[in-house]
């Protein structure tokens, strides 16, 4: 018989996957190790309450279901990376971009950029999967340090997950919270200019120092003629990553769609016009590419679907667990608990972004750290009197938002391997992600904000 969890399992099932994780990172071994740990016992204790095995597989095929999209889109991304680096797109963003871009302030560039196709898009990881990769090969052959230019990129992509009214992530808060998401993201300029504006100078001041060193640099037409007599760098080239571009922002089509237009396209040219042979081209598709100069396999090798292999076993058992956590309602007791300590309008917001960051820590999830949050709080937003505009934009500041700075995050993972950077290299760098939870707790304490019904003149 089926029955309530009582709240210590759901410490214990908390507290061992958090130290497997955290022993997973020490020992420098695959995280999914740590989520696996997590997952086991949340079975066991799932079983031991009344789930049989049969029900709790559902809860977790329904848990990986919800991450269906994102798992092809990241297979699909490795196999894409392999063939750009083969067919001679990479090569020729990075040519290019050393004629054009040596004496540009990257850093800003990058953020600036991600910041518009994310507002576009609504979508931080098809921001960095369709952009990432330019950006990625100009650093890489500029020699410039990965750390801040991945970082500017993700403050910027992420500020469209948060703020774009064709957000999914911004959609959900507003229903959620039953609010509109145009009144959101208005009531939501109070932390968002202060802040976006101060990450713009942070990264204007960090890449003008960067400018004059590339200008300097000694090997850039070095690379040049290397990327010139290994790679056939013409437009042709380019096509693939602008097909991305276009479909996705002109035409509204899905990531995954566009991003599948993109390889069938990078395919098409490195078979008809490089002449390579299928059966070589399904090797670099599925294990990567390893070119046999070393100079170029300095600043690209990798990709295919098999160097997504950890990733997408990360992105499985997390979602799994996060099927038995759902499923469950493991978790419930200790939001009931927690929302029934709030004492006045301040700590109603200081706690609504606790929340919201330890949702995000344990359940790994974007939408889960949304849903959770607003489905316990919004009645008692209503009874402080306070608008439920002001749930909306504390929930995107504290929650949408830090996903990627958190390293076993599914959104941290990927962003780390699509831009072969650890989280916590660029997450000191990430500015306007942590910025804004910051002014998010400091914010109550200078002013709070009510939006009132005009026809019943009630807080909302």
């Amino acid at each position: 018989m089926k029955k309530t969890i009582n709240i210590k399992y759901t410490y214990l099932t908390i507290i061992i996957t958090i130290i497997a994780i955290v022993i997973t990172l020490v020992l420098n071994i695959a995280l999914y190790y740590g989520l696996l740990m997590g997952l086991l016992i949340a079975c066991m204790i799932s079983y031991k309450n009344g789930y049989s095995w049969k029900e709790i597989f559902q809860m977790i095929i329904r848990g990986i279901r919800g991450a269906l999209i994102i798992i092809v889109m990241m297979s699909l991304i490795g196999m894409l990376i392999s063939i750009w680096m083969s067919s001679g797109t990479i090569p020729t963003m990075i040519f290019y971009g050393f004629k054009y871009l040596s004496n540009t302030n990257i850093i800003l560039a990058a953020f600036l950029t991600s910041s518009a196709i994310s507002m576009v898009l609504g979508t931080a990881l098809g921001t960095i999967s369709t952009i990432g990769t330019v950006f990625l090969s100009l650093a890489l052959g500029l020699d410039l340090p990965m750390a801040p230019l991945v970082g500017a990129m993700v403050s910027g992509s992420y500020l469209g997950d948060r703020t774009s009214p064709m957000s999914s992530s911004a959609n959900l808060a507003a229903t959620i919270t039953e609010t509109n998401v145009i009144d959101n993201i208005k009531h939501m300029m109070v932390t968002t200019l202060p802040v976006f504006s101060l990450s713009a100078i942070l990264y204007w001041s960090i890449g003008n120092n960067l400018v004059s060193d590339i200008s300097s640099s000694n090997d850039v037409k070095y690379f040049q003629d290397l990327l010139l007599s290994n790679f056939n760098i013409e437009f042709i080239s380019l096509i693939p990553p602008l097909l991305i571009l276009v479909s996705a922002v002109a035409f509204r089509t899905s990531i995954v769609k566009s991003i599948t237009l993109g390889l069938i396209a990078s395919t098409f040219i490195f078979l008809v016009r490089d002449g390579a042979s299928i059966i070589d081209t399904l090797y670099i598709i599925i294990l990567g590419y390893y070119p046999d100069n070393m100079e170029i396999g300095k600043i690209m090798s990798g990709g295919g679907f098999v160097s997504m292999k950890n990733v997408l076993l990360v992105i499985s058992i997390s979602t799994g667990l996060n099927g038995i956590l759902e499923g469950t309602k493991m978790i419930t007791p200790l939001i009931k608990g927690f929302s029934n300590s709030i004492k006045n309008t301040r700590n109603l917001i200081h706690k609504t972004a606790v929340l919201c960051i330890i949702v995000c820590a344990i359940t790994c999830s974007q939408a889960l750290t949304t849903i959770i949050p607003g489905q316990y709080l919004k009645k008692i937003y209503t009874k402080f009197s306070l608008s439920r505009n002001t749930l909306a934009r504390t929930i995107s500041d504290a929650g949408i938002v830090i996903v990627p700075l958190i390293p076993w995050n599914i959104n941290a993972i990927l962003v780390s391997s699509i831009m072969k950077v650890p989280t916590s290299k660029y997450l000191p760098y990430s500015f306007l992600c942590y910025m804004l939870p910051i002014l998010t707790f400091i914010y109550p304490m200078l002013k709070y904000r009510k939006v009132f019904d005009k026809d019943s003149n009630k807080a909302i």
